[in-house]
């Protein structure tokens, strides 16, 4: 009698608990990145041969495959009932792609940003968090649970989707307008190096990097969860340090190196797309799979920080000159480890 799929999660989560808990988030970890990897590039080759112009496959496809690390592992967290993993890993990485990112990619180089991509984009990043926050509030007297305080149900959800596709289909306009921009020639550059001669090789690959995005988001998830029981420290604050920091590695990886080649707009752009990916698409494809709680005291902590760096990014961008300086980047670098230190001391006095 072939098995249910519950009963196929238990069997799985029984086979992951014979390892050691920081092994299997380790091994779940590099399983999503190579997975949204080779997602990205067989989605590339499948797209060019349905004819998409290249502009635009580098502004979608490329986009999107960057976040697929994040997206497989919130949503298998949220079905496993751990929306606290969830909530950690989308602020958590969005923390992580300003203060630190940012940070170590201005220390490398001076980031000069000028496209006008992002001049649009990052007042509409500070909307986006004012309104995260906003949202946040206002679901505290909807609850019917005393110790929940405030969570993203699935009208956010929703909501935050719409906000995405609307935004989207701006983006792909203002781009296919602007293409000498920085960010779009780069966003060519980068479809043709993610681009593999065999269709056939890029079926295989797409369907690969897909199954490696569900069994490493299953094998994080496990990790994870049993990673913070063991620390005695709760889901939320692995997910905003330990899990953030690893899905965050794409862009510190590709912001780094924009820096040392000059591409200064490229480090600035990746972060602040990958930004309103992470709230407009992955937080709302997630709420409307299952309500993501805010967790209780340090979670709104989290959510302010978010805000304030996201406001912080503004002037950093435009003062001296429309360039993000060393001391800048020092400066966000500081109140990363801050803030980490932070939230780590705040759970263990707890």
């Amino acid at each position: 009698m072939p098995l249910s799929s519950s009963n196929n999660v238990l069997l799985a989560s029984g086979v992951l608990d014979a390892f050691p808990a920081p092994l299997v988030l380790v091994v779940g970890l590099g399983l999503l990145l190579l997975g949204g990897h080779w997602l990205v590039q067989g989605a590339v080759t499948i797209a060019r041969a349905l004819g998409v112009s290249t502009l635009i496959i580098g502004l979608t496809v490329v986009a999107f495959g960057t976040s697929s690390p994040e997206l497989a592992f919130n949503v298998i967290a949220a079905l496993g009932g751990n929306s606290d993993l969830s909530f950690g890993n989308v602020i958590g990485s969005n923390i992580a792609n300003i203060a630190l990112v940012l940070g170590l990619a201005a220390l490398v180089s001076p980031l000069p940003v000028h496209s006008r991509v992002i001049t649009r984009e990052i007042p509409l990043l500070i909307l986006i968090a004012a309104a995260l926050l906003a949202a946040a509030w206002f679901r505290i007297p909807a609850t019917d649970l005393p110790e929940q305080k405030g969570y993203f149900g699935r009208i956010e959800g929703g909501m935050l989707l719409a906000v995405f596709a609307l935004f989207s289909w701006n983006w792909f306009q203002a781009g296919r307008r602007e293409a000498r921009d920085a960010l779009a020639q780069v966003s060519v550059e980068e479809v043709q190096e993610a681009e593999v001669k065999s269709k056939g090789l890029a079926v295989l690959l797409f369907l690969l990097g897909l199954g490696l995005l569900v069994v490493g988001g299953k094998c994080a998830e496990n990790g994870a969860v049993r990673l913070a029981e063991m620390a005695g420290v709760s889901d939320a604050l692995i997910g905003l340090t330990v899990v953030a920091l690893a899905t965050s590695l794409p862009e510190v990886v590709t912001s780094v190196v924009a820096a040392r080649k000059g591409h200064g707009d490229l480090a600035v752009g990746n972060v602040v797309g990958s930004n309103m990916f992470n709230v407009l698409l992955i937080l709302g494809i997630t709420a409307c799979v299952a309500p993501v709680n805010i967790p209780p005291g340090r979670g709104w902590w989290d959510l302010v920080f978010h805000a304030a760096l996201t406001v912080v990014l503004f002037p950093l961008a435009y003062t001296g000159g429309n360039t993000m300086k060393r001391l800048e980047g020092a400066f966000l670098l500081t109140a990363y480890v801050g803030y980490m230190t932070w939230s780590v001391w705040w759970e263990l006095a707890g």
